[in-house]
């Protein structure tokens, strides 16, 4: 069988779990529902599907907000007369509240709920947004870029656990790629539209944009996002709401009036971060956030400094912003076939080549110069592997850990991603304000991508020798994290 966590129990860990609740309901006689089974045993529902898109069209709305300022840096360092490298600060200040979100807002939700933090995070990035197209000065830009960064990061760790929890654990890993996916749209879509309006309406066209769209979005969010269900059955006195849940996923299941609702897993009390290191996830963990520190270096270094970066070796702007668009879009595509092909082969091996592919491309991007025929393709590849690459690491956080922790978990690896991010984008200012070389630029920044190939295969050797758990004991009904997805 299977938990709400998409991981698979062992035989013994699901009689285990079987028995106590046959002896609970020899003593109430009352009916048991295991929220993950009954997930599982259904075909995805409209409100499944429609609980995703919306998580969905909050990391679009992200992804959107920010890779704006890496957009429109060069018009903005023209129009504010601004020195080479002089938004490193202020990029670096914009992932500082991202880190801080993560790691704030992730742990909240695992003792308030998801859907009000996602609704906070989406409130805070909207009005910073708003508020950064009013900057007049880099120190304007460093405390709005932070304000709005925590929003940013707030949002990421609780639509990841929604959209796990929402999903029968046959397709988890795929709808948890493809809703992360909308990152890339939301950064692209935000590329076109620096490319077209900028030169028009000035770059503070795209803040009030990314400010706007939120805003709308924020009562839809209140009206329609559900929370955590799983969440909700670790309370039996929010077994209402589990119920009108349940029955909005199959409007013609119908429950008893004293059904209890449960969730096969590890649960827990009291402080939630030291149980990250707990029942075998000490090491899992720490691989794991050295793992998201290397993505995250390169995503947001290319991400921040691309336009900037190709626009310097001869390419007009709209050429560099278009540039900029491959490398999401790359992204996007990337993300639906990894996707597939880890749920055909695993994450271990699809996430070892991709890293592979990473480091090969970055180089590549590099030495091409202006050659768009070489550039165009290289930056794309690059873009399928580094933002495939840790769409497909989000997936994987979500698997490591049971409900109890799972924002906790997938915050806190987002949140030491972030300080990956933050050297990415103010190293890249640093060396450019030391007059590197182009080549030099791009050869350092693929390094990462092989420390994460190296990651993978400890986690791979981790995960062979605990017979494909690795983390949990699952005779306990811990979590545990198959090679196949």
């Amino acid at each position: 069988m299977q938990d709400n966590s998409g991981a698979m129990l062992t035989a013994a860990a699901w009689r285990g779990a079987s028995s106590n609740d046959n002896k609970q309901g020899e003593g109430d006689l009352a009916e048991a529902i295991n929220i993950g089974r009954y997930i599982d045993d259904r075909p995805l529902s409209a409100f499944q599907i429609r609980a995703i898109c919306l998580c969905a069209l909050v990391i679009g709305l992200d992804g959107f907000d920010a890779q704006a300022l890496g957009f429109v840096a060069p018009a903005l360092s023209k129009d504010l007369h601004l020195a080479p490298g002089a938004l490193g600060p202020v990029f670096g200040a914009s992932l500082f509240g991202v880190m801080i979100g993560s790691l704030v807002f992730g742990a909240l939700a695992d003792y308030f709920g998801r859907k009000w933090l996602v609704v906070a995070g989406v409130l805070v990035f909207a009005l910073g947004s708003l508020a950064t197209s009013r900057a007049g000065s880099v120190s304007d830009l460093v405390i709005l870029r932070f304000m709005t960064g925590l929003g940013l990061g707030g949002v990421l760790p609780n639509t990841i656990a929604l959209t796990s929890e929402y999903s029968p654990q046959r397709r988890r890993t795929l709808l948890i790629m493809l809703m992360f996916m909308t990152v890339s749209l939301g950064s692209a879509i935000g590329g076109w539209v620096a490319a077209k309006l900028i030169s028009a309406y000035g770059w503070q066209v795209i803040f009030v944009i990314g400010g706007f769209l939120p805003l709308v979005l924020c009562p839809v969010l209140m009206l329609w996002l559900p929370e955590s269900l799983s969440l909700l059955a670790l309370d039996a006195g929010k077994s209402g709401r589990v119920r009108a849940l349940l029955a909005r996923i199959d409007p013609s299941a119908s429950f008893a009036a004293d059904t209890r609702f449960t969730i096969v897993e590890e649960s827990g009390k009291g402080f939630l971060l030291p149980q990250l290191f707990t029942k075998h996830r000490l090491v899992p963990t720490l691989l794991l956030w050295v793992m998201f520190f290397m993505n995250m270096l390169d995503i947001y270094f290319l991400n921040s400094w691309l336009p900037t970066l190709t626009h310097g070796v001869g390419l007009d702007l709209q050429a560099a912003i278009a540039v900029g668009v491959a490398f999401q879009f790359g992204g996007m595509l990337g993300t639906v076939a990894l996707g597939l092909l880890i749920e055909r082969l695993g994450f271990h091996r699809v996430l070892f080549l991709t890293y592979a592919a990473g480091f090969i491309s970055i180089v590549t991007i590099g030495l091409a110069g202006a050659a768009l025929p070489i550039l165009v393709p290289a930056v794309f590849i690059a873009g399928v592997a580094v933002i495939g690459g840790q769409i497909g690491c989000n997936a994987y956080a979500a698997r490591l850990y049971p409900t109890y922790i799972r924002a906790t978990g997938i915050g806190w690896a987002l949140g030491m991603g972030r300080f990956g991010s933050i050297l990415g984008v103010t190293v890249g200012g640093l060396m450019l304000a030391a007059q590197w070389g182009i080549p030099s630029l791009f050869q350092v920044s693929a390094v990462p991508q092989l420390c994460s190939a190296l990651v993978i295969l400890g986690l791979a050797f981790l995960s062979m020798r605990r017979g494909g758990a690795l983390a949990g004991d699952t005779q306990h009904g811990a979590l545990s994290v198959p090679e196949r997805a």
